[in-house]
């Protein structure tokens, strides 16, 4: 691998996504598919050398630590998206372990459009997210 392959891939840990994790979270500021579609692109154009689409989330164990997540994390959301781990696999994706934990990638590698949509019908539970700060103008 050269110094710009290094540049051409996200930073995946070599800890794997604990056994116990049975959920991933996303923050969406709607169900609108266009901020995932979005998302989505800018990450295939800066990884371009993986060749995938990615979507950031992060993994819970819990629904304490999906509350903990909004907090911290994810607290410019109203909205959180929970989808049980072996759900999201099923439905064709990889979830790869990134930067630092408990951040995660749903990735995949098809049509863009209909990756969104088939992410979008995983059976899922929406959360509002009592952390949520709106962002003042």
């Amino acid at each position: 691998m050269t110094t710009d392959d290094a540049y051409s891939f996200p930073r995946i840990r070599r800890a794997s996504i604990p056994d116990d994790a049975w959920l991933v979270v996303r923050g969406l500021a709607s169900i609108e598919p266009e901020t995932s579609i979005r998302q989505a692109e800018l990450f295939r154009r800066r990884f371009a050398s993986w060749g995938r689409y990615g979507l950031s989330a992060f993994y819970a164990r819990s629904d304490d630590e999906v509350l903990d997540l909004g907090e911290d994390r994810l607290d410019a959301f109203e909205t959180l998206f929970t989808y049980r781990v072996v759900d999201v696999v099923e439905a064709g994706f990889e979830i790869v372990p990134t930067y630092r934990s408990p951040h995660v990638t749903i990735t995949f590698y098809n049509d863009l459009a209909e990756g969104i949509a088939r992410l979008m019908a995983v059976d899922h539970r929406i959360v509002t997210n009592p952390a949520y700060r709106q962002e003042e103008p």
